[in-house]
């Protein structure tokens, strides 16, 4: 996670930094995210030139908000409520004048990673999505405000992320055609490397897309054959792995919860506890008190 990449005082999305308030970026299942807003209101007009064939998707997460969007010839008004989107892709140059309220959450995507996230969703024949300007969908603007309030978990933004592509495809997918994807576990020598990568790397974040690249295969197909072999998400696994470790740990005293935490690559003594509770059904401190 980071702060906004770009130069100088206005972002790659043509919006001046000094008008907002937070701007922040991450990235979860491949898509870009960025968090941008405040009380200052809009950043005015924003001018970003052609620039890729991603897609970018924004929705606004509180209504007020008002959009004049400037064509060669022409120009339009919107006025977005709350939980109203756009998509549009980055290849033409855009400029728009933005006032009112403003807090979205953008959504960059790279054909690979909608690639992936449609093969993910057993998806065969997806072009792209289609492009709209202030439609309501409460379900993405639902698992955008969730995200916004929990980015900071590894396992939330993949979980959330990937919620949040496959509801992209399946809503506003141009798919020319739709069939499953045949489906196959991984290779023995492909589970035992990603297992054994996982147990090497308790202690410090561990993405799905990094294990994939170990295994040589893309992320969606490498965490469906994963389940697949497993019956396990690559998350699950790594989840259930790093419990079985911290409850090695706990047995000795020495350890502070908060060590045994960190050493498991859980991000606190918080994170640790709520995740250990609802694995094991009580709290570390409690297990640890009738192990010793």
């Amino acid at each position: 996670m980071s702060d906004a990449t770009g130069t100088g005082d206005v972002d790659a999305f043509g919006c001046t930094r000094s008008t907002l308030d937070h701007d922040r970026h991450f990235v979860g299942a491949g898509i870009h995210f960025h968090l941008k807003g405040g009380d200052k209101g809009a950043p005015g007009v924003v001018h970003a030139l052609a620039s890729s064939t991603n897609h970018l998707v924004g929705i606004s997460l509180t209504g007020g908000h008002k959009r004049t969007i400037y064509h060669q010839h022409h120009s339009e008004q919107f006025d977005f409520a709350d939980r109203d989107l756009y998509i549009r892709t980055l290849d033409d140059d855009y400029r728009a004048e933005l006032t009112g309220s403003f807090d979205f959450v953008l959504m960059e995507i790279e054909p690979s990673a909608l690639e992936s996230l449609a093969e993910e969703a057993g998806v065969e024949g997806l072009s792209g999505l289609n492009r709209t300007v202030g439609h309501n969908d409460p379900v993405l603007g639902g698992l955008a405000a969730a995200l916004k309030l929990s980015y900071q978990s590894e396992l939330i933004r993949e979980r959330l992320g990937a919620a949040i592509g496959h509801h992209l495809i399946d809503t506003y997918g141009w798919i020319q055609r739709r069939r499953r994807i045949a489906r196959g576990g991984l290779s023995r020598k492909n589970q035992n490397l990603a297992k054994d990568l996982i147990l090497s790397r308790l202690n410090s974040p561990i993405s799905v897309s990094s294990l994939a690249d170990e295994c040589n295969m893309s992320r969606s197909a490498f965490a469906r054959a994963f389940k697949e072999s497993t019956g396990k998400t690559p998350y699950q696994w790594i989840t259930d792995a790093r419990i079985e470790r911290s409850r090695t740990l706990l047995r000795n005293h020495e350890l502070s919860l908060e060590d045994v935490a960190i050493s498991c690559g859980f991000s606190d003594h918080s994170h640790f506890t709520r995740v250990f509770a609802a694995h094991i059904g009580e709290p570390p401190s409690s297990w640890r008190r009738r192990s010793l």
